[in-house]
């Protein structure tokens, strides 16, 4: 007596198990976080810092390296990336172990920042560094310009705005790590100085600074009777010390000397006063190639992107209706409308693969009742699972929902075999109730081995770390919480409800019967096709039902079916169905095959009547020919290797995210205003591709530092519904893009895809860091040549589709050469002259005033026209120590020199980071690998390599996919023989995972697809899948050998006796994944390698266990009694 039949005893109380599955899951749903991908990128600090001026070797040498010997080795870090750029920026992004706390990392960081602190220079100290956690990745990206181009407004009044009132709020909204401006002028109060007015009237840059740093500051001026005061004090009086400049006025008024005269030279005098911005490095401009200034929003690690998003979204429409009449705010893109997508396209895959499961349920079984219970298993499991998912921890994302809508044609399969066998035993005579308790009997173990099976195999990947681990940990939870309900729903609620429903024969139904229940169903199905949602449904069937019924009573005729159809249409209408068209075609089909359901399943009957005697005919003939399919078989297992072998590889699929990105690169040198009028170029061609709604093009920026010969820009494209072509895809749009921009000569430009995890750099494709770990040996001419020559290899390669690098080692620079000797001649002194020059030529940082509410920086520089040309420098003068002007030009000699504009580091290293895609058909692991073998025929010592982004964690997941499939296949081995005490029968069980894996690389290649993560995922669990229609047959074969027939009978019987619940579960399971394999819109990529492998593999797999499991299991227990003869017979 199994366990089962204390529930088929108590209904009440199976019903009531059941039903508290049902409400945890309900509730847990609204509870569970909604992302895309679950939080899988490894954690990042950034720390920034500026030297305002400055070149990159000195930002490098004064500033990264500094931070970077401090800051390396600290605690978790995986690496550290920085860049040192030509604008006097220090970027440093430091990478720690997946899973590790974000918040100890920031304070480890800061801490070790904190020491380094007193080793950097003034400037930077005065300036600050910040350290920061957020991600690495942009959330969304917005501009701000104006309506009309003819009368745009100016960045600055636009920036003004934004500061005044966007940027404090979008900084409070939970989750959000930076927001970035492009183009912007966050204001400063900016002194321009006239070096020939202020030689004229004997001043330098440095007299200008010395007199603001005076004259310029706050002062605390105390109270008049604070205390102690005399004991008769009567009054209490705080006093304001007015020591700041806030007006431009009050700057230009700023007195700089007094002349012998008497007179006094004021700043007006010698300069002018703007207020200005802090920088003017970065331009930016719309589609329309308006003026504008981009923002990008960042999102903290570990926070929900769609609650970021939303709270994002929320502030920006509050600003919107601060914004004067002519200035708009355009999104160009927004992660959470792909993670809404993609989650919607996932959703539908699970509502189609629960019609087509119940459908191909009903088709078998042919009885409402019958079809009902296996269909119950259906919700209990699913829903019930996100109580589980709550309970562990994980979220509601594109994984969990993949899990599920694998698990929808897996949980009913139990039910399927328990209604199945339970049908079988009534037509032998046994009454409902009696039929179930025997059914039971016999399948609870093999119920039992095989839900232990699959969820064995996902144990082991519970327990892997990293990005491949988070991966595999959600759909293992997920699809191990819908297995552990199903089996738990189908050992008690399933025979229970067999034993009340099918004893209850109300005859077959009739035609009008079937058409009423398959049109209202069909309706139903339309409704939510076409997004209607429950309320909707529920409207239109009480309107429809009213009406029929109503119609029906009244005429006395035929109407009832028909009005019921017309009213709810009406009711569908009301409801305000976006797609009523969709709904009148999915009923009208409803009804048409509804109205057949007795002619369809007749004919279904007599087709399955004759394959099921050619199964038999079959099984027979290879029961009789048992060593050439063994042979056979053990080819199918070496070919399942060659496969493997041959197969390409890649981590996760590049999706189409809705928007793509571009890179600008000019030649070295190239000015900032040249940079702008190639990208008013490039915004001619984007808005000549149809599918681009918006665009945000950005000068004098770049990924990998900033400089005026770079530019990079976003475009957003149109909604996946209006873009259903293959030639409307972000890849073909990429493609396309790509061939038009290569006209433009005057620059280097590459539109590529976004990686398709967020974290992961800021493009798809790979990530190639070339290393010179020769200490600086090898000379950056030399190290940039090797990595020219290696991208050159690469472009010549066919696996390639592009190979570049942003760096570039032979940027124009000016060297100026300081005379000593002649200095000291002129008694000038050194610090004075190299101050002069560095205000005058970089600018300084003085100190801050207060407006508008808002700290604004001071700068002081000269103006733009005597920064021009490097003649200007003879424009330029300095005070020698008795007071006479001196120009620089006397012990200043220029020469012109060549030298990198950036320099980036890879784990303190010199770095020049190479990316790249790959050619159409080709996949990354052929990249990578190709990129190995490029780098290893250069033969140059002193160079190293690694790799960062995705490529990083696909080179993880290689090396962990073989240890995931051998123990995925031990765990399930050593579960099977504890269940049967036998170390024979899991090998017979097992002998069918081989070849079933190679029927799903079969598929995954001729769909052209690549073995990625997803796909490792099905092949996972394809082990337990194949292996569980082999317990059915040898579970039952044993039990007839048991009972005394002889093996090869007992196999035979097994096998004929198994073939219908088999075909049913295989094709329940099959039609389940059917929505993933031909899957279109957000997220199809990930959702067909994952669907084309678990259909592939479970379709081989059923086909070849139905014949070779009864074959092995023949060979292999002849053999075994064979040798206990002989076992025996030496005893004897």
């Amino acid at each position: 007596m199994s366990l089962s039949n204390q529930f088929i005893r108590r209904p009440v109380l199976t019903a009531v198990c059941s039903l508290l599955i049902v409400i945890a899951g309900l509730i847990s749903i609204p509870l569970l976080p909604v992302e895309n991908l679950p939080d899988i990128a490894p954690p990042t600090v950034s720390v920034s810092a500026n030297y305002t001026g400055a070149d990159a070797i000195s930002v490098e040498q004064g500033v990264t390296s500094v931070l970077e010997q401090q800051i390396n080795g600290v605690e978790g870090m995986e690496y550290i990336t920085s860049s040192s750029a030509s604008d006097g920026s220090s970027a440093i992004t430091v990478a720690f172990a997946s899973g590790s706390d974000k918040n100890i990392n920031q304070v480890n960081v800061q801490n070790r920042v904190g020491l380094a602190e007193p080793q950097l220079p003034e400037e930077v100290r005065q300036s600050g560094v910040s350290v920061n956690k957020a991600s690495t990745s942009i959330l969304l990206v917005y501009i701000f310009g104006s309506s009309d181009a003819k009368k745009p407004y100016s960045v600055e009044t636009i920036s003004g705005l934004l500061d005044q009132g966007l940027t404090d709020e979008i900084k409070r909204v939970t989750g959000v790590g930076d927001v970035a401006y492009f183009g912007n002028r966050q204001l400063a109060i900016r002194l321009w100085l006239n070096p020939t007015s202020l030689a004229v009237n004997g001043l330098t840059a440095s007299d200008v600074v010395d007199s603001l740093t005076s004259q310029n500051r706050l002062v605390p001026a105390g109270q008049i009777g604070g205390s102690p005061a005399p004991a008769d004090q009567e009054f209490t009086f705080s006093i304001e010390l007015q020591g700041r400049l806030t007006s431009v006025e009050e700057f230009e008024n700023l007195i700089v000397r007094r002349t012998p005269s008497g007179g006094l030279v004021r700043l007006k005098d010698v300069g002018r006063v703007t207020l200005g911005g802090e920088s003017y490095d970065v331009s930016s401009t719309d589609l329309n190639d308006v003026p504008s200034v981009g923002m990008a929003v960042y999102q903290l690690s570990g926070s929900n992107a769609l609650e970021v998003s939303t709270g994002v979204k929320k502030v920006l429409e509050s600003f919107a209706s601060t914004l004067p009449v002519g200035v708009k705010m355009e999104k160009v893109y927004d992660n959470s409308d792909f993670i809404n997508a993609s989650i919607e396209e996932v959703v539908g895959a699970l509502r189609d693969a629960i019609v087509l499961v119940v459908l191909i349920l009903f088709l078998f079984l042919q009885d409402w009742k019958a079809t009902l219970v296996p269909t119950i298993a259906i919700p209990v499991s699913l829903i019930g699972t996100f109580a589980v998912a709550k309970l562990v921890g994980v979220s509601l994302n594109q994984l969990t929902l993949f899990g599920l809508v694998l698990a929808t044609g897996l949980v009913v399969d139990d039910g399927i075999v328990v209604i199945e066998d339970t049908v079988s035993k009534m037509r032998s005579g046994l009454d409902a109730l009696s039929a179930a308790r025997a059914a039971m009997n016999e399948l609870f173990g093999a119920i039992l081995a095989t839900s232990l099976v699959l969820i064995a195999v996902f144990v082991p990947v519970l327990f892997f770390p990293g990005a491949t681990g988070t991966i595999y940990k959600q759909f293992g939870v997920t699809i191990m919480a819908a297995i552990a309900i199903s089996t738990f729903n189908a050992l008690t609620f399933s025979p229970m409800l067999s034993g009340l429903l099918l004893d209850r024969y109300e005859g077959s139904p009739s035609r009008a019967n079937y058409a009423t229940g398959g049109t209202t169903l069909a309706f139903i199905f339309g409704v939510l096709l076409s997004g209607g949602g429950v309320l909707t449904i529920l409207a239109a069937l009480v309107i429809g039902t009213v009406l029929g019924y109503g119609m029906g009573n009244i005429t006395g005729r035929p109407l009832m079916l028909p009005m019921a159809i017309a009213g709810a249409l009406t009711g569908v209408v009301i409801g305000g169905t976006e797609h009523p068209l969709t709904v009148v075609i999915c009923t009208a089909l409803g009804f048409l095959v509804s109205w057949f359901t007795p002619e369809i399943f007749s004919r279904f009957n007599v087709i399955y009547a004759a394959m099921e005697g050619r199964y038999h005919s079959g099984l027979d003939w290879v029961l009789g020919h048992r060593r050439l399919v063994m042979g056979l078989l053990l080819g199918g297992i070496v070919l399942t290797g060659v496969a493997f072998t041959a197969i390409p590889t890649g981590f996760v699929p590049v999706e189409d995210q809705g928007y793509a990105l571009g890179i600008l690169q000019a030649p070295e040198g190239t000015s900032l205003q040249n940079t702008e009028r190639i990208n008013r170029r490039v915004a001619e061609i984007l808005r000549n591709e149809p599918e681009i709604a918006t665009a945000a093009l950005f000068s004098g920026a770049g990924f990998e530092g900033n400089t005026p010969n770079r530019g990079f820009f976003f475009f957003g494209l149109k909604p996946w519904e209006e873009r259903r072509r293959p030639d409307q895809s972000a890849a073909a749009i990429v493609g396309r893009l790509n061939r038009q921009l290569a006209v433009i000569e005057d620059a280097r430009m590459i539109v590529v895809e976004p990686p398709p995890i967020r974290g992961y750099g800021n493009s798809g494709g790979f990530e190639f860091q070339l290393l010179d770990r020769s200490g600086g040996a090898l000379g950056l001419a030399k190290f940039s040549g090797a990595a020219d020559e290696l991208i050159g290899k690469a472009n010549a390669d066919d696996a390639f589709g592009v190979a570049f690098t942003q760096f570039s080692a032979v940027s124009p620079k000016l060297r100026v050469q300081v005379d000593r000797d002649r200095m000291e001649a002129l008694d000038v002194d050194f610090g004075e002259a190299m101050q002069a020059f560095s205000v005058s030529m970089g600018g300084s940082y003085v100190n801050d005033t207060f407006q508008s509410g808002k700290v604004r920086r001071v700068y002081v520089q000269a103006d733009q026209g005597y920064r021009s040309t490097p003649e200007r420098l003879a424009s330029l003068y300095v005070n020698n120590r008795v007071g006479k002007p001196i120009v620089l030009s006397e012990f200043f000699r220029v020469e012109p020199i060549t030298g990198p504009a950036v320099i980036p580091h890879f784990n303190l290293y010199r770095a020049i980071k190479i990316e790249g895609t790959t050619a159409p058909g080709r996949s990354t692991g052929e990249v990578i690998k190709g990129m190995q073998n490029l780098f290893r025929s250069l033969q140059i010592n002193g160079l190293g390599y690694d790799w960062t982004g995705i490529s990083r964690e696909e080179i993880k997941a290689g090396s962990l996919a073989l240890a995931i499939f051998a123990l995925g296949i031990l765990v399930v081995y050593l579960v099977l023989a504890a269940q049967y005490e036998s170390v024979s029968d899991p090998l017979i069980v097992l002998m069918t995972v081989p070849t079933a894996m190679l029927g799903a690389l079969l598929f995954l290649s001729l769909r052209g697809e690549v073995l990625n993560v997803y796909a490792q995922v099905g092949l996972v669990m394809l082990i337990g899948l194949a292996a569980k229609n082999g317990i059915l047959i040898v579970d039952l074969a044993n039990q007839r050998l048991a009972g005394g027939l002889d093996v090869l009978e007992s196999a035979r019987e097994s096998a004929r006796s198994r073939l219908r619940p088999i075909l049913m579960t295989a094709i329940a399971s099959l039609l389940g994944f059917l929505p993933l394999v031909f899957s279109s819109g957000a997220g199809a990529r990930s959702q067909i390698s994952l669907g084309t492998v678990v259909f592939g593999g479970l379709a081989v797999a059923t086909v070849l266990s139905l014949f070779v499991v009864p074959v092995f299991y023949v060979e292999l227990k002849s053999w075994l009694g064979r040798q206990a003869e002989k076992s025996e017979e030496k005893k004897i």
